[in-house]
């Protein structure tokens, strides 16, 4: 039978397999219980990305998965797709190769599971549901998106077009995806609602789009009343998810004003913390300057962490990224 070492996955390690090994394990895997499946494949794509074992490894696993996998074995293989998805950040031509053979592997899954809940469905099939419709608009999925702003536009005149357990999903996703016609509907939402805690969502939203003008448009209102002052240093840190290099400048530029609305004990923290994410060699320059012109010796652990993370996420770029690459383009030739 095939080997599993840690069967159960009880044990604190990881397990390193060997090529034949592992050849057994991505043949079998459709046979292995759930949590064995789980295990193998954290496993896979943490030795993966520690440069121990090939980086493509986990992507024979997810290949393997069989389509009536687990909910919660689905559920990580979206969770490394995605992780895949943005370390291709900056990179279409790569990317889109990447996202056709990640969405080919979960828009089945998600025709499956459906969009609307059945009656008596487990609880991991919900969260399914969800993390599916959620990766697959990070990836691109164009015919998500535009189910997803369908719903969202029929939500008022069809209560059944948009049920509640996804309502934050699909909303989030028209926000991401919106052009500036619908970021101006969804301002206009965030204006007229009365609920404090929905308001300031509805305007952290507006710091989400993947359009660089709205994200700019987005900075350019955190500094203004209307979304309130306690949520300015929230709508920056949102937009450098998306666009780091634009919310670190945008901040360093209006530093006054931001530093109005950026407790003093936070700044050390905050500032170094819009750059994190960033893959731009140059921001490593920038976050030093700043640390070596507004903060002490001792106040710079913050600022040398978002270095590191920036350094580890090029060098995960530079190291392992071309096993991917090769493996998707072997896949594509066959």
């Amino acid at each position: 039978a095939t080997l599993v070492v840690n069967a159960g996955q009880s044990g604190y390690y990881r397990t390193l397999y060997g090529p034949a090994q592992f050849e057994a394990i991505r043949r079998d895997f459709a046979a292995l219980r759930p949590i064995d499946q789980l295990g193998i494949m954290g496993d896979t794509w943490a030795l993966g990305m520690a440069g121990r074992r090939a980086s493509s490894d986990i992507l024979d696993l997810a290949a393997a998965t069989p389509a009536d996998a687990d909910p919660r074995v689905w559920e990580q293989v979206a969770g490394v797709f995605s992780g895949i998805n943005g370390l291709y950040d900056g990179d279409p031509a790569r990317q889109r190769r990447f996202q056709s053979f990640a969405i080919a592997r979960l828009s089945p899954v998600l025709s499956r599971v459906g969009w609307i809940a059945r009656a008596g469905e487990p609880d991991p099939v919900a969260i399914l549901r969800t993390t599916l419709i959620e990766t697959l608009s990070y990836l691109g999925d164009e015919a998500v998106i535009g189910e997803a702003k369908r719903r969202y536009a029929a939500r008022n005149s069809d209560p059944a077009a948009l049920p509640v357990a996804l309502r934050k999903t699909v909303t989030a996703i028209v926000a991401a995806h919106a052009n500036a016609a619908q970021w101006d509907s969804l301002r206009a939402e965030a204006q007229s609602e009365s609920t404090p805690m929905i308001r300031d969502r509805m305007y952290r939203l507006l710091a989400t789009s993947k359009d660089r003008a709205l994200a700019q448009r987005a900075l350019e209102l955190a500094l203004t009343d209307e979304p309130g002052a306690t949520n300015t240093a929230r709508l920056i840190s949102t937009v450098s998810g998306e666009f780091p290099d634009l919310a670190y400048d945008f901040a360093l530029a209006h530093m006054d004003a931001v530093n109005e609305r950026v407790d003093t004990s936070s700044r050390s923290i905050y500032y170094p913390s819009l750059g994190s994410n960033s893959i731009d060699p140059a921001m490593i320059g920038k976050i030093r300057a700043y640390a070596g012109k507004y903060l002490n010796e001792g106040s710079r652990r913050s600022a040398d962490t978002a270095i590191a993370s920036i350094e580890n996420s090029l060098r995960v770029r530079r190291e392992r990224m071309p096993q991917i690459d090769a493996w998707l383009v072997a896949r594509t030739a066959d």
